[in-house]
């Protein structure tokens, strides 16, 4: 797009009123000054393979058309759908330059740059950020670890495998195998649509019909210092956001789970299996505590406007001294970190995944024009289940979903900016935050 061009989209959007109707700013004088957001990566194909998806199933799984864990073209075009509202909105409430490209360094994108999909998710928002201005997306050399979205196996937070695993135990009611009655509806639902032959009563493990992914034994695992739960919630967990990418990548709906999970019903009716597993593993307060704590330190770092001190700095990003619009491009695993490490929880109208692709936190710090204080607010945007299945455009008359989260430690809706720094690293452990 020309820059001619994305001038004129932004005057038309300015001329059609905010992108979403938020008050909160004008009514008590306050005026938007910094955001730092966290996103999941777009619309990808499943992580493991179709032959080792057939294995846990009843039938062959339909062909993707990237390599597996790769961003598609379609989960491209959904996340820079988001990043062009997002952009607009920030524009309108005056974070952003309204009638130019964004001044130099102004918006700062930074994806994990361990994996191709956050990489190339973090070109796709940026590109909708600030559509025809040539904004580019940064990060590490590509393939390479960043440390900053894997503090525990990264070794910057490294954490006790037998206190993590107690602690997942805990959770999970006592004992690592039971599967909790408010999930095991979901799990027989999955059940019924990934492999309803091997899984049938009566069925031997070692029959031609296959293994049942639902049965068998679970154990708590340490995988170079990331705590893993195997078993059938966790292989579960995998199938369910498997039948669900389909969805959301467009699939005809008779191939999504072979016609058996076609329906937004039907998905909500197997996601509980995931959201579980992801709850447990990733949101635990041991967990998040370690593995999420250098993604806390960043967001201080935002939020505050501070340069991080050395020697914790080089495994931060390094966001330029005048940015205003920060965007932290990763995983569903951090969105659940920084979200347990801070006590946030929702449930999405529309999404029956509560991190799903291009899922974003959005840390808006605002200063009182009367008092001189500066707050931060949470707001976590999405798009629904229909708006990403059609990568759909986000416009005033068609928003996004956004849900207002409150900040538990501060007792409201908002928090002052030292509070906020000082409750975030609270949370984290003490060697964790140098």
């Amino acid at each position: 797009m020309k820059k001619g061009l994305f001038l004129g989209l932004l005057a038309a959007s300015l001329m059609a009123g905010p992108v979403q109707a938020d008050t909160t700013a004008s009514a008590s004088h306050e005026v938007l000054e910094r955001v730092v957001m966290l996103s999941r990566h777009g619309v990808r194909s499943p992580t493991k393979g179709l032959a080792e998806l057939r294995r846990l199933s009843d039938q062959d799984w339909p062909a993707w058309p990237v390599d597996r864990g790769i961003l598609t073209p379609h989960g491209a075009d959904a996340i820079r759908q988001l990043g062009l509202y997002l952009g607009a909105q920030y524009r309108w409430r005056g974070l952003l330059t309204a009638n130019s490209c964004p001044a130099e360094n102004s918006i700062f994108v930074w994806g994990d740059s361990g994996d191709q999909r956050t990489r190339a998710s973090a070109q796709a928002l940026a590109d909708g950020l600030a559509p025809g201005c040539g904004l580019k997306a940064h990060g590490l050399a590509p393939d390479s670890p960043d440390v900053l979205f894997d503090a525990a196996s990264g070794g910057a937070c490294p954490m006790d495998a037998a206190e993590a695993t107690k602690a997942v135990i805990a959770a999970n009611g006592g004992d690592i195998a039971t599967v909790p009655a408010s999930v095991a509806p979901a799990l027989a639902a999955l059940v019924q649509v990934v492999a309803p032959k091997a899984c049938a009563p009566g069925v031997a493990s070692n029959s031609p019909a296959g293994a049942c992914f639902a049965t068998g034994p679970a154990k708590v695992v340490d995988k170079g210092g990331e705590v893993k739960v195997d078993g059938p919630l966790a292989r579960g967990a995998m199938l369910a956001e498997s039948v669900f990418l389909e969805y959301v990548q467009g699939m005809p709906a008779d191939q999504v789970g072979w016609g058996r999970a076609g329906t937004p019903q039907a998905l909500a009716a197997i996601l509980p299996v995931h959201d579980y597993q992801a709850d447990l593993t990733r949101r635990t307060p041991y967990i998040p505590s370690h593995n999420g704590a250098l993604l806390a330190r960043q967001i201080v770092a935002g939020v505050t406007g501070e340069a991080p001190a050395a020697p914790l700095a080089p495994p931060l990003a390094p966001v330029p001294a005048g940015a205003r619009l920060i965007s932290i491009l990763g995983h569903d695993t951090n969105l659940s970190n920084v979200a347990g490490l801070l006590g946030l929880d929702w449930t999405l109208p529309g999404q029956p995944d509560k991190t799903a692709p291009d899922t974003t936190l959005a840390f808006e710090v605002s200063r009182d024009t009367a008092t001189g204080k500066r707050y931060v607010r949470v707001a976590l945007y999405y798009q629904t289940l229909e708006d990403l299945r059609q990568a759909a455009a986000l416009t005033p008359a068609h928003p996004a979903g956004k849900v207002d989260l409150p900040l538990p430690a501060c007792g409201g809706d908002r928090c002052t900016v030292e509070d906020f720094a000082t409750l975030v690293r609270k949370a984290v452990p003490a060697a964790c935050w140098r």
